[in-house]
C-alpha cells in the first residue's frame, strides 16, 4: 500500500513541477502571474523531496547515514514546501490586486 501512495505522490509531484516550470516561462504571462505559477512548481518539488525523505524511514536497516539523509530530505523538502506556500500566496494577492486595478 505504502509503495502505490509513494511511487503515485512521485509520479504526480515531478509532473506537476515539470508543468508549472514551463508553463511559469511562457511568453506573454504577467509576472506576477509567472511568480505565482512558480510558487506551485516549489510547492510540488516541496512534496517530492519530503517523499524522498519518508522514504528514507522505510527500510528496515537504519543505518545513522540513512536517518541523517532522510532528515535533510525531510527538512529541505519542508522549507522548499512552506516558502513555496508562501510565494503562491503572496503573489496570488497582488496579481489579483493588479488585475483589479487595470480595470
Amino acid at each position: 500500500m505504502w509503495f502505490a501512495v509513494y511511487m503515485t505522490g512521485m509520479i504526480a509531484s515531478l509532473i506537476a513541477s515539470v508543468y508549472y516550470s514551463t508553463t511559469a516561462r511562457q511568453r506573454g504571462l504577467h509576472p506576477l502571474q509567472s511568480r505565482m505559477i512558480l510558487g506551485k512548481m516549489n510547492v510540488s518539488l516541496g512534496v517530492l523531496v519530503l517523499l524522498f525523505g519518508i522514504n528514507q524511514f522505510t527500510f528496515a536497516d537504519l543505518s545513522s547515514l540513512r536517518i541523517a539523509v532522510g532528515i535533510v530530505l525531510l527538512f529541505v523538502g519542508a522549507v522548499n514546501l512552506i516558502f513555496g506556500l508562501r510565494n503562491f500566496f503572496r503573489y496570488r494577492q497582488q496579481w489579483q490586486n493588479a488585475a483589479k486595478n487595470e480595470s
